[in-house]
C-alpha cells in the first residue's frame, strides 16, 4: 500500500472515531480516554504521512535523504562518537544538500507551525471547556408532575370549620361551616435561543454538542430563579419567596441576643406555631452559610463541627443529590440548600412535601434547531433553541417562611 492510499485509509478510520467522540460529547459530556487516545494516535499518524508525502512532493526522485541517516552514514561522525575526540567536516551536495536544507528559515516552532497548520502536530483536547456554572438544587427539592392543560387550578380551604365544643345532652348540637375557594396558576414558558452558521458547526463539530447543554442549562438556572423569586406579574411564575409568609422578627429576643442560627430556629416555630407542614430544607446565600458555618462558642469551637472532621451526612435521592455524597451538616434538622439563586442576607425555610408545593411539567426541555426563521435558510443560518413549560403550585404558602438575617428583632 503507498503513501496515498495509506493516508486515505487513515483519514476514514479518523473521521469515524471522531464521530464516535461526537456522539458520546453528545450523550454523556465527556468521551472515553481509550477513545480520546485512539484519536491523538490516528491523527499523528496522518500528520506524519501528509509530511512524508509533502518531502516526496517537493524533493527529487532520488531516495529521501534524513539528517539521522547522513550522520550515521558519514566516517567522520562515527569515528568521533568512538573516540569522543577530535571534529569532522559534513560536506552536503546536489539532491543531498537540497533535501535537508529545503526549508529557508530556522527551524523552530513558530516556523513549521507549531500553533497553526504547519509541519509539527498540536494536541488538542477534545470538546470545549465550559465555563464556570452553580449547581441547580430548587427543582430537586420539590416533587414535579406532569400535565396536560395550559392552567393548573386546585381548590383549598378558605374558612376552616370551628372546633368541637362540649354539648348539652338530648340537645340540638353546634352546626359548623367552611368554605372553599379556588387558585390558579398559568403554565409558563421559559425558553432561549441562538444563531449559527451552519459552516461553523459543520467545522467545529465540539460547538454544537457544547450549545446543545449550555442552553438548556441557561433556561434550568432561569427556572430556578423563578421558582425561588418570581414575582406573577406577566408571564413570570409565581415563586416562593414572594408568597411566603414574612418571619416574625418579635420572636427574636433583643437582650437575650441573637445570630443567625436563632434566626432559622425562630422561622422554624413559626411554622410550628402556625401548624404548617414540618420544614425540611432552608435555601441561603453562600455567604450566609459560611457565616453559620464558621459560628463559634465563646471557648472557640464551631458550633457545627470540627473542621477537620467530616461532619455531612449521606445524602438522599428526594434531597437532589446521589445516594452517598456528603452534604453539609443539617441545622435544627433542616438541609441547606446553598445557592447563589437567592440573595446575600435572604433565607427561605419551606416544606419539600407535595402537600406544600409541586411543580406540574407541561412540556420538558426540548432543544429544537431550524432554519426557518427570517432568511436562515438562504444565509446557512440556523437557529438552535432550548424551551421548557411548566408552573409551581403552591398550595400551603404559610409552609413557607422568608425573611432577612440582618432584620432586628421588634
Amino acid at each position: 500500500m503507498d503513501l496515498k492510499e495509506q493516508f486515505e485509509a487513515l483519514t476514514k478510520e479518523l473521521k469515524e472515531y471522531r464521530a464516535k467522540a461526537e456522539e458520546q460529547q453528545k450523550q454523556y459530556g465527556t468521551m472515553s480516554q481509550e477513545l480520546t487516545a485512539k484519536i491523538d494516535t490516528l491523527q499523528k499518524q496522518v500528520d506524519a504521512i501528509d509530511v512524508k508525502m509533502a518531502e516526496r512532493h517537493a524533493a527529487s526522485t532520488a531516495a529521501p535523504v534524513s539528517w539521522r541517516k547522513a550522520f550515521e552514514e558519514h566516517d567522520g561522525v562515527q569515528r568521533l562518537l568512538r573516540h569522543k575526540d577530535g571534529n569532522c567536516v559534513i560536506t552536503l551536495a546536489g539532491d543531498q544538500a537540497k533535501q535537508l536544507f529545503e526549508r529557508k528559515t530556522t527551524v523552530t516552532e513558530a516556523a513549521v507551525g507549531a500553533q497553526t497548520t504547519g509541519v509539527l502536530p498540536i494536541q488538542r483536547i477534545p470538546g470545549i471547556v465550559p465555563e464556570a456554572r452553580q449547581r441547580l438544587t430548587i427543582r430537586d427539592l420539590l416533587t414535579s408532575r406532569p400535565t396536560t392543560q395550559l392552567v393548573v387550578d386546585f381548590v383549598k380551604v378558605n374558612a376552616k370549620p370551628a372546633i368541637g365544643s362540649p354539648q348539652t345532652e338530648a340537645s340540638d348540637k353546634g352546626e359548623n361551616a367552611v368554605t372553599f375557594t379556588s387558585v390558579s396558576q398559568q403554565v409558563r414558558t421559559l425558553a432561549t435561543w441562538i444563531p449559527a452558521s451552519k459552516q461553523v458547526l459543520d467545522d467545529m463539530s465540539e460547538l454544537m454538542a457544547y450549545l446543545q447543554t449550555a442552553l438548556p442549562y441557561y433556561v434550568n438556572l432561569e427556572e430556578e430563579l423563578q421558582l425561588l423569586s418570581g414575582d406573577n406579574t406577566g408571564v413570570n411564575l409565581y415563586g416562593f419567596i414572594p408568597q411566603a409568609a414574612s418571619f416574625n422578627t418579635g420572636l427574636l429576643s433583643a437582650t437575650a441576643g441573637w445570630n443567625r442560627i436563632d434566626i432559622i430556629g425562630r422561622a422554624v416555630e413559626q411554622i410550628q406555631i402556625a401548624k404548617e407542614l414540618e420544614p425540611t430544607f432552608i435555601v441561603l446565600h453562600p455567604q450566609d452559610w459560611w457565616s453559620i458555618r464558621l459560628t463559634k462558642d465563646a471557648y472557640g469551637r464551631y458550633i457545627l463541627g470540627n473542621p477537620q472532621e467530616s461532619v455531612g451526612r449521606p445524602a438522599i435521592s428526594e434531597l437532589g443529590a446521589p445516594v452517598g455524597v456528603q452534604m453539609p451538616p443539617r441545622v435544627f434538622d433542616l438541609v441547606p440548600v446553598v445557592t447563589t439563586s437567592i440573595s446575600a442576607g435572604t433565607f427561605l425555610v419551606g416544606s419539600g412535601s407535595p402537600v406544600a408545593a409541586e411543580i406540574r411539567d407541561r412540556m420538558e426541555m426540548t432543544v429544537e434547531i431550524a432554519t426557518q426563521h427570517s432568511d436562515f435558510f438562504t444565509r446557512n443560518l440556523i437557529a438552535i433553541r432550548a424551551e421548557k413549560r411548566l408552573c409551581l403550585v403552591t398550595k400551603r404558602p404559610g409552609s413557607f417562611i422568608a425573611g432577612s438575617f440582618s432584620t432586628s428583632p421588634q
